[in-house]
């Protein structure tokens, strides 16, 4: 039992130094993981189970790693110079 908190403290730092809570295939990939895939899966049966306990028993890692990004600002849309438009009307006619 204490080697699975040991574990899930482990990832969830990692989960929070990373920003985000990695899929499987992203932890698979990962260079700088903390264990391989199976040591990390293997006391909890699952990756969501995991993810779940994480979440109940580290909530400032996974605050951490589930702080919301502030979303791109919209770019403007490109307004036509006025000569440009003439050009399309006089095509149109």
């Amino acid at each position: 039992m204490a080697n699975k908190k040991i574990v899930l403290k482990q990832l969830a730092d990692y989960f929070a130094k990373k920003g985000t809570i990695l899929s499987v295939a992203e932890y698979k990939a990962a260079e700088d993981k903390p264990m391989r895939y199976m040591v990390a899966k293997r006391p909890f049966g699952s990756w969501h189970r995991m993810t779940s306990m994480v979440k109940h028993n580290f909530p400032e890692q996974w605050e951490a790693a589930n702080a919301e990004t502030p979303a791109p600002a919209p770019q403007p849309t490109p307004v036509a110079p006025a000569a440009a438009k003439e050009k399309v009307e006089e095509v149109e006619e």
